[in-house]
């Protein structure tokens, strides 16, 4: 049944203010709750009590929302889903629309419902379906008013969030200027002045490398690192037998040798840089990190089967002494000598080149100075720029330069001073913008309704103060 539910779509409503407005929060080893009925107090909001009744019922609602959604995979991965804090944006939202008035009809709640694919036969609603699949235990498992109440709830969000955000609307002519800009490809060539290169010829003395360290000594800040002990299987059954078996005072080697399994142990490692044992899911090394010393995890599903870690150990982030890293320092001292040597001489440099530009090329100009060109390949300037470097510096730079503005200023890159120049403009034919017109459209309204509606959420959410005191219990719903 929930797979009709996933095959048969959602309704566009729901999914863009889901989608777009109330950002979902994730985690990893979390587990699904109901909230319990028997908390007096879910919290405050806006300085005032929320009642645990309320709040239990915003929750149904947000979680009625997430199988509408998600379809059987909510049941599957529902885990990763933070309804706690859907449920008191909701809440928010609903305060909101109350302030304003935002009302619903019993036939706007109707239409809505019957619009819904898979509450449907041959196309059309059907009230034996509904009962039967909003009534079911193994999905949404409510009282059919207490489902539509949840509706007409989320339909007069969507109008609070359809009033603070109306459609943004462009004319032919405004709207074939944004999509060239966006999807036209450029080539840039450029001169770089290596701070490094000038920072050769500079010299640090052991006075200037202290007061450097004791000036920039987060610079040199070691982030944290984790070692981790960890069985691999490919049998999903072996790895929840294993892990059902160990206990906070077992010894992991010995309960995965009763099974025949061989505990590993990684090298210690960086958040930001995993081992690529473990780097295929980002979410797992973030939580990896939350664990503390000994702690399992539970089974984790990963490319060639699955694991289970256990944090071995953790060093926390950490300031090395200036004598474990004088060399490192010095290097940083030279290079930051090396921007201010290197600034002037691309200051002297434009100002050559904007004069030899009256009559000559880029190349020419600033091959005659003596200067170094390199080029860049064709990039898009709203296109996201995978390699870290030049390119993605330059992008945002390269924004300010057209047709009748080719050179830039001297721009500061991580690696010295830079002068850009657009040798190169290859906009989209128009035959690409008429095919892609209504997309486009769509995409550039939703953008900018994106940013109004976050935003507003932002502000909302400060206003509202929530301090939540839910307690929870474990749901355990399955399809």
């Amino acid at each position: 049944m929930l797979k009709v539910l996933r095959k048969k779509g959602v309704s566009k409503t729901i999914l863009w203010i889901i989608a777009i407005i109330i950002i979902l929060s994730f985690g990893v080893f979390g587990t699904a709750y109901r909230v319990d009925n028997m908390t007096n107090s879910a919290g405050t909001m806006y300085g005032h009590n929320v009642n645990g009744k309320d709040f239990q019922d915003a929750y149904s609602d947000a979680r009625d929302q997430a199988i509408r959604i998600y379809g059987d995979e909510y049941f599957k991965n529902g885990n990763r889903i933070d309804l706690e804090q859907e449920t008191w944006d909701r809440l928010i939202l609903l305060k909101e629309a109350q302030k304003r008035n935002i009302q619903v009809t019993d036939q706007e709640v109707v239409a809505d419902i019957a619009a819904i694919a898979y509450f449907q036969r041959n196309g059309q609603f059907d009230q034996t379906l509904y009962e039967e699949i909003v009534q079911n235990p193994s999905i949404f498992d409510r009282p059919t008013h207490d489902f539509e109440e949840g509706m007409r709830k989320q339909l007069v969000i969507k109008k609070l969030l359809d009033t603070v955000a109306p459609e943004l609307v462009l004319n032919d002519a405004d709207l074939k200027k944004e999509y060239q800009k966006r999807n036209e490809k450029i080539t840039l060539q450029y001169v770089l002045f290596s701070a490094s290169d000038y920072g050769k010829n500079a010299a640090a003395t052991d006075a200037e490398i202290k007061a450097f360290y004791d000036i920039h000594k987060e610079q040199f800040r070691l982030p944290p690192t984790i070692a981790l002990n960890y069985v691999q299987t490919k049998d999903k059954a072996l790895a929840d037998t294993l892990s059902k078996e160990l206990t906070p005072t077992s010894s992991f080697t010995a309960v995965a040798k009763t099974l025949k399994l061989d505990v590993k142990t990684s090298e210690a490692f960086t958040q930001d840089q995993p081992i690529l044992t473990f780097a295929s899911n980002p979410d797992y090394v973030g939580k990896f990190f939350q664990m503390k010393t000994g702690e399992y995890s539970p089974p984790l599903e990963a490319p060639d089967g699955w694991q289970i870690v256990q944090l071995k150990e953790r060093k926390e982030s950490a300031i090395p002494a200036l004598s474990e890293i004088k060399e490192k320092v010095k290097d940083a001292v030279l290079l930051e000598k090396g921007f201010g040597l290197a600034k002037p001489v691309a200051d002297k440099a434009l100002k050559a080149l904007t004069e030899s530009l009256k009559t000559k090329d880029f190349k020419t100009a600033a091959t005659g100075l003596g200067l170094k060109v390199e080029e860049t390949p064709a990039f898009g300037r709203k296109d996201y720029v995978a390699s870290t470097g030049l390119i993605q510096e330059f992008q945002q730079e390269a924004d300010e330069l057209n047709a009748k503005k080719k050179l830039s200023e001297v721009i500061s890159t991580t690696q010295g001073p830079a002068i850009i120049y657009l040798e190169k403009m290859e906009k989209p034919d128009d035959g690409q913008f008429e095919s892609d017109k209504a997309n486009f459209r769509q995409m550039l309204s939703a953008e900018n309704r994106n940013q109004i509606l976050i935003n507003f959420m932002n502000e909302l959410r400060a206003k509202a103060g929530v301090k939540s005191k839910i307690k929870h219990q474990k749901e355990n719903k399955s399809s």
